[in-house]
Protein backbone atom coordinates (compact mmCIF):
# COMPACT_ATOMS: atom_id res chain seq x y z
CA UNK A 1 0.00 0.00 0.00
CA UNK A 2 2.76 2.47 0.76
CA UNK A 3 4.21 1.30 -2.43
CA UNK A 4 1.05 2.46 -4.42
CA UNK A 5 1.04 5.51 -2.48
CA UNK A 6 4.17 7.02 -2.97
CA UNK A 7 4.41 5.76 -6.89
CA UNK A 8 2.45 8.10 -8.30
CA UNK A 9 3.77 10.81 -6.24
CA UNK A 10 7.48 10.16 -7.87
CA UNK A 11 6.23 9.97 -11.13
CA UNK A 12 4.48 13.62 -11.25
CA UNK A 13 7.68 15.33 -10.33
CA UNK A 14 9.97 13.87 -13.07
CA UNK A 15 7.28 13.77 -15.97
CA UNK A 16 7.06 18.21 -14.33
CA UNK A 17 11.15 18.02 -14.56
CA UNK A 18 10.45 16.69 -18.25
CA UNK A 19 8.08 19.32 -19.34
CA UNK A 20 10.59 22.09 -18.10
CA UNK A 21 13.47 21.12 -20.02
CA UNK A 22 11.45 21.82 -23.69
CA UNK A 23 12.76 24.74 -24.76
CA UNK A 24 11.67 25.85 -27.96
CA UNK A 25 15.19 27.11 -30.52
CA UNK A 26 15.19 30.23 -31.70
CA UNK A 27 17.98 30.83 -34.47
CA UNK A 28 19.52 34.21 -35.21
CA UNK A 29 20.83 35.37 -38.14
CA UNK A 30 23.65 38.19 -38.49
CA UNK A 31 23.24 39.53 -41.98
CA UNK A 32 26.47 40.25 -43.87
CA UNK A 33 29.53 39.78 -42.51
CA UNK A 34 33.55 39.24 -43.38
CA UNK A 35 34.01 40.76 -46.74
CA UNK A 36 30.60 41.65 -47.13
CA UNK A 37 29.95 44.84 -44.66
CA UNK A 38 26.07 45.37 -45.69
CA UNK A 39 25.16 48.83 -45.09
CA UNK A 40 27.67 51.58 -44.39
CA UNK A 41 26.80 54.84 -43.31
CA UNK A 42 29.04 57.23 -41.44
CA UNK A 43 30.47 54.62 -38.13
CA UNK A 44 27.64 52.04 -38.99
CA UNK A 45 28.49 49.24 -40.62
CA UNK A 46 25.58 46.28 -41.15
CA UNK A 47 27.54 43.76 -40.32
CA UNK A 48 28.84 44.72 -37.25
CA UNK A 49 25.42 46.04 -35.83
CA UNK A 50 23.32 42.48 -36.70
CA UNK A 51 26.28 40.50 -35.32
CA UNK A 52 26.03 42.80 -31.86
CA UNK A 53 22.20 42.21 -31.71
CA UNK A 54 22.39 38.34 -32.33
CA UNK A 55 24.74 38.26 -29.51
CA UNK A 56 22.39 40.58 -27.31
CA UNK A 57 19.33 38.45 -28.32
CA UNK A 58 20.89 35.53 -27.59
CA UNK A 59 21.91 37.00 -23.92
CA UNK A 60 18.77 38.09 -23.19
CA UNK A 61 16.83 34.69 -23.84
CA UNK A 62 19.41 32.73 -21.33
CA UNK A 63 17.01 34.62 -18.62
CA UNK A 64 13.76 32.48 -20.21
CA UNK A 65 13.95 28.58 -19.23
CA UNK A 66 11.97 28.18 -22.65
CA UNK A 67 13.78 29.78 -25.00
CA UNK A 68 16.96 28.49 -26.83
CA UNK A 69 18.83 31.42 -28.83
CA UNK A 70 21.13 29.76 -31.95
CA UNK A 71 23.47 32.45 -34.48
CA UNK A 72 24.62 31.72 -38.19
CA UNK A 73 27.65 33.07 -37.21
CA UNK A 74 29.20 34.37 -33.73
CA UNK A 75 32.25 36.29 -35.09
CA UNK A 76 32.91 38.61 -38.47
CA UNK A 77 33.12 35.75 -40.66
CA UNK A 78 31.14 35.68 -44.46
CA UNK A 79 28.34 32.83 -45.27
CA UNK A 80 26.61 32.35 -48.41
CA UNK A 81 22.75 32.17 -48.93
CA UNK A 82 23.50 28.35 -49.33
CA UNK A 83 25.96 27.84 -45.77
CA UNK A 84 23.34 29.68 -43.86
CA UNK A 85 20.66 27.31 -45.56
CA UNK A 86 22.60 24.59 -44.22
CA UNK A 87 23.08 25.56 -40.85
CA UNK A 88 19.06 25.73 -40.33
CA UNK A 89 18.81 22.46 -41.74
CA UNK A 90 21.77 21.31 -38.78
CA UNK A 91 20.43 23.15 -36.25
CA UNK A 92 16.24 22.76 -37.03
CA UNK A 93 15.37 25.98 -35.11
CA UNK A 94 11.51 26.67 -34.95
CA UNK A 95 11.54 29.90 -36.33
CA UNK A 96 14.40 31.88 -38.21
CA UNK A 97 15.15 35.80 -37.86
CA UNK A 98 17.30 37.72 -40.05
CA UNK A 99 18.51 40.55 -38.83
CA UNK A 100 19.44 43.40 -41.22
CA UNK A 101 19.89 47.15 -41.66
CA UNK A 102 18.08 49.18 -44.00
CA UNK A 103 19.32 52.13 -46.55
CA UNK A 104 18.36 54.16 -48.82
CA UNK A 105 15.50 56.22 -50.29
CA UNK A 106 16.87 59.53 -49.25
CA UNK A 107 18.00 60.82 -45.64
CA UNK A 108 14.08 60.98 -44.68
CA UNK A 109 13.20 57.44 -45.08
CA UNK A 110 12.95 55.91 -41.28
CA UNK A 111 11.23 52.94 -39.36
CA UNK A 112 11.63 49.34 -39.26
CA UNK A 113 10.44 45.98 -41.60
CA UNK A 114 9.40 42.74 -41.20
CA UNK A 115 9.71 40.66 -44.79
CA UNK A 116 7.92 37.05 -44.50
CA UNK A 117 8.46 34.95 -47.42
CA UNK A 118 5.59 35.23 -50.43
CA UNK A 119 2.80 33.22 -50.59
CA UNK A 120 2.77 31.02 -53.79
CA UNK A 121 -0.39 31.18 -55.86
CA UNK A 122 -0.58 28.26 -57.09
CA UNK A 123 0.50 24.85 -56.35
CA UNK A 124 3.19 23.40 -58.01
CA UNK A 125 2.41 19.77 -59.52
CA UNK A 126 -1.01 20.33 -60.65
CA UNK A 127 -3.35 18.42 -58.81
CA UNK A 128 -0.89 15.57 -57.39
CA UNK A 129 -1.78 14.93 -53.79
CA UNK A 130 2.09 14.85 -52.49
CA UNK A 131 2.39 18.35 -53.78
CA UNK A 132 -0.81 19.24 -52.38
CA UNK A 133 -0.04 18.33 -49.14
CA UNK A 134 3.64 19.70 -49.26
CA UNK A 135 2.14 23.12 -50.53
CA UNK A 136 -0.39 22.96 -47.55
CA UNK A 137 2.42 22.38 -45.17
CA UNK A 138 4.32 25.43 -46.52
CA UNK A 139 1.44 27.58 -46.02
CA UNK A 140 1.07 26.60 -42.95
CA UNK A 141 4.52 27.99 -42.20
CA UNK A 142 3.81 31.38 -44.08
CA UNK A 143 0.76 31.78 -41.79
CA UNK A 144 3.06 31.31 -38.60
CA UNK A 145 5.53 33.51 -40.41
CA UNK A 146 2.97 36.31 -40.11
CA UNK A 147 1.89 35.39 -36.67
CA UNK A 148 5.57 35.64 -35.71
CA UNK A 149 5.86 39.11 -37.54
CA UNK A 150 3.26 40.71 -36.08
CA UNK A 151 4.07 39.61 -32.48
CA UNK A 152 7.47 40.86 -33.59
CA UNK A 153 6.17 44.39 -34.72
CA UNK A 154 4.36 44.89 -31.72
CA UNK A 155 7.01 44.50 -29.55
CA UNK A 156 9.22 46.69 -31.17
CA UNK A 157 6.64 49.46 -31.82
CA UNK A 158 7.36 49.85 -28.00
CA UNK A 159 11.02 50.94 -28.52
CA UNK A 160 10.29 52.67 -31.78
CA UNK A 161 6.80 54.14 -31.58
CA UNK A 162 4.88 54.80 -34.61
CA UNK A 163 7.72 53.84 -36.54
CA UNK A 164 6.77 50.87 -38.00
CA UNK A 165 6.51 50.24 -41.78
CA UNK A 166 4.51 47.62 -41.69
CA UNK A 167 4.75 43.65 -42.83
CA UNK A 168 6.28 43.04 -46.36
CA UNK A 169 5.15 39.80 -48.26
CA UNK A 170 8.02 39.54 -50.69
CA UNK A 171 10.78 36.60 -51.76
CA UNK A 172 13.54 35.78 -49.53
CA UNK A 173 16.71 34.13 -50.85
CA UNK A 174 17.19 32.35 -47.66
CA UNK A 175 13.81 31.74 -46.48
CA UNK A 176 12.70 31.03 -49.46
CA UNK A 177 12.43 26.93 -49.69
CA UNK A 178 12.69 26.42 -45.88
CA UNK A 179 9.90 24.50 -44.17
CA UNK A 180 9.30 26.98 -40.64
CA UNK A 181 7.98 30.07 -39.84
CA UNK A 182 11.17 32.91 -41.04
CA UNK A 183 11.41 36.55 -40.76
CA UNK A 184 14.13 39.05 -42.41
CA UNK A 185 13.81 42.08 -39.53
CA UNK A 186 14.98 45.35 -41.33
CA UNK A 187 15.69 47.29 -38.02
CA UNK A 188 15.98 51.23 -38.84
CA UNK A 189 18.02 52.91 -42.03
CA UNK A 190 21.51 53.87 -41.29
CA UNK A 191 20.92 56.13 -43.65
CA UNK A 192 18.63 58.21 -41.77
CA UNK A 193 20.42 60.74 -39.11
CA UNK A 194 17.89 60.04 -36.40
CA UNK A 195 17.80 55.99 -36.91
CA UNK A 196 21.43 55.60 -36.93
CA UNK A 197 21.91 57.27 -33.35
CA UNK A 198 19.19 55.28 -32.45
CA UNK A 199 21.08 52.07 -33.74
CA UNK A 200 24.55 53.23 -32.12
CA UNK A 201 23.22 53.87 -29.20
CA UNK A 202 23.78 50.74 -26.29
CA UNK A 203 20.41 50.97 -24.70
CA UNK A 204 18.49 51.23 -28.16
CA UNK A 205 20.50 47.87 -28.96
CA UNK A 206 19.35 45.93 -25.31
CA UNK A 207 15.61 47.57 -26.14
CA UNK A 208 15.84 45.71 -29.53
CA UNK A 209 17.33 42.59 -28.13
CA UNK A 210 14.73 42.48 -25.57
CA UNK A 211 11.61 43.24 -28.30
CA UNK A 212 12.58 40.43 -29.98
CA UNK A 213 13.21 37.98 -26.98
CA UNK A 214 9.56 39.13 -25.93
CA UNK A 215 7.92 38.99 -29.30
CA UNK A 216 9.25 35.70 -30.27
CA UNK A 217 7.58 34.07 -26.46
CA UNK A 218 4.82 36.19 -27.54
CA UNK A 219 4.49 33.90 -30.42
CA UNK A 220 5.04 30.67 -29.15
CA UNK A 221 2.40 31.11 -26.26
CA UNK A 222 -0.14 32.24 -28.94
CA UNK A 223 0.88 29.47 -31.12
CA UNK A 224 -1.86 26.41 -31.68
Amino acid sequence: MFLLAVLPYCLFPTMGSAAQQVRHILLIDPAHGGKDTGVVSDKLREKDLTMKLALLVRQEAQKSENLKVQLTRSADTGLTVAERIKIVGAVKPDCLISLHVNAGFGKKATGYELYFPGFRQTVAGGGDPAAILKDMARNKHLNDAVRLAQQIQSSLEKVFPRKGRGLRDAPCPLLDGLNIPGLVVEIGFATNPEDRSALNSNETQQAIAKALVRGVQGYFHQRP
